[in-house]
């Protein structure tokens, strides 16, 4: 089980690295705001330095174009 505690320190220590752009992109996907997620998404995928990460990236961007075409593309 992650400690959320560590998380926040390694988002803060690396605001340009994947854990955090894919915490703010899953927080903007929750918000419904698929084209700023979508874009986090792609820069998080070239940020991971493990394969899995960019997996799951590429599987987020995936779901995020699937979203724009059947909901819509919502900035605000």
């Amino acid at each position: 089980m992650s400690n959320p505690a560590l998380k926040g320190d390694e988002i803060a220590r690396n605001p340009n690295g994947y854990m955090a752009m894919a915490t703010r992109a899953a927080e903007l996907e929750r918000e419904g705001r698929y084209i700023p997620a979508l874009d986090l998404w792609v820069m998080a995928k070239k940020a991971a330095k493990n394969v899995i990460n960019q997996h799951w990236a590429q599987a987020r961007v995936d779901l995020g174009m699937t979203c724009i075409h059947r909901f819509g593309k919502r900035e605000a």
